[in-house]
């Protein structure tokens, strides 16, 4: 029994193999690319709450160096049992298909399942669209989609993506503990804890160059939010 105590097997068995291109667009979800844009377009167009947002994105960059450095120190292989073969598709869809429905490196945990943890939890808690039972029945929801395509795609098994909402809960209550201890920051905060994950990462991989730029991406968010509340409390700006 592998550690997906069978789940991936049993779910891929109820699906056709069409299932996996809506899994890869659904997957899209927890990718890195659109909620990058997700964050953009928050911060640019909800200015009374961008603190909150921007507290949101340094726990999502928190848990990038997070799960990378979890995986390189696991070292736990993917299943790689992909639901539908690449080469059943045409040569138009075929590079979309491998671009998003595919993975390599590590498997455990499952970073989608962190980055959608954080990512959708975070912002359902700061955002004042719906009720806030309605934002965490979407922010669940949401979750639970993408955790399901990580293992109806074969990228994942069930353990990876269990383990992955553990890891995005508990950086969200490590960036709430420290937005405690300090009120007046709470984006500081996020962002700092960023930069000491981004060093796991790099201890854990050896400095690798993603580890790297991970680190590097950090602390320059962290620097550069300094500069920008610097220039917001500057009155002779």
């Amino acid at each position: 029994m592998s550690r997906g105590v069978g789940a991936l097997e049993a779910v891929q068995k109820l699906l056709p193999p069409w299932a996996a291109l809506p899994a890869a667009a659904l997957t899209q979800l927890g990718d890195m690319w659109f909620l990058a844009l997700l964050f953009v377009a928050l911060y640019w167009f909800d200015a009374p709450r961008r603190e909150a947002i921007a507290t949101v994105a340094g726990a999502w960059l928190a848990g990038a160096g997070a799960f990378r450095g979890l995986k390189a120190f696991f070292g736990l292989p993917r299943p790689n049992e992909p639901l539908a073969d690449p080469s059943a598709y045409p040569p138009i869809v075929r590079p979309v298909y491998e671009a998003t429905a595919l993975a390599g490196g590590y498997g455990f945990p499952s970073g989608h399942a962190v980055n959608v943890t954080i990512v959708y939890v975070g912002l359902a808690a700061v955002l004042a669209v719906g009720t806030r039972r309605q934002r965490a029945a979407g922010a669940a929801a949401i979750v639970g989609i993408v955790c399901l395509t990580r293992i109806v795609l074969g990228v994942h098994y069930l353990v990876d993506v269990v383990a992955g909402v553990a890891v995005g809960l508990c950086i969200l209550l490590a960036v709430r503990a420290l937005a405690v201890r300090r009120p007046d920051a709470p984006a500081t905060s996020a962002f700092g804890l960023a930069v000491v994950c981004g060093v796991f990462f790099v201890v854990m991989s050896g400095a690798v160059t993603d580890s790297v730029l991970v680190l590097l991406a950090s602390i320059g968010a962290l620097i550069g939010l300094q500069t920008f509340d610097l220039g917001r409390d500057d009155p002779g700006r």
